[in-house]
């Protein structure tokens, strides 16, 4: 869920950053509706906090259980063998089930943070192609130079 959260919002601000370029003419002065540019970059700037105080909150509650439910089991498997592991066969299974399905809840949580990351820091870094490169030459454009920079 927290994949497509992020793809959702990467897929908003993409799709905000080619209107906005088409706004800009070659010499880079702002054509277009000042105040709707405005608004929709504050409300796709509202969702992304919001956005990221929800993952951060899930990303950390899931790792954290999952570590918890790790050491829980290895706990159990070593210091109370003769009540989990040495009950038979199919206990010894469970639990190494249980062992490797945590283990590789803790992989792909770990591996959506990375995910998550490297998407926000390739998103975020500044293109040398962009037109507002060479600084602002108006108000509106320094306003718009600094949100591209963001």
């Amino acid at each position: 869920m927290n994949y497509i959260v992020m793809i959702f919002l990467c897929d908003q601000y993409n799709k905000f950053n080619n209107e906005f370029d088409k706004c800009i003419d070659d010499r880079g002065k702002f054509h277009g509706n000042f105040e709707q540019c405005r608004r929709r970059h504050q409300d796709i700037s509202r969702s992304v906090q919001e956005a990221d105080r929800f993952l951060m909150i899930s990303n950390v509650a899931c790792f954290c259980c999952e570590i918890a439910i790790v050491i829980l089991t290895l706990y159990s498997i070593i210091f109370y063998r003769q009540d989990t592991v040495s009950l038979g066969a199919e206990w010894a299974i469970l639990y190494a089930f249980l062992l490797t399905v945590n283990l590789f809840g803790l992989l792909l949580t770990t591996g959506l943070a990375i995910m998550v990351t490297l998407t926000v820091s390739r998103l975020c870094s500044t293109n040398p192609g962009d037109a507002l490169s060479a600084g602002p030459d108006t108000d509106t454009d320094a306003m718009f130079w600094s949100l591209r920079k963001l």
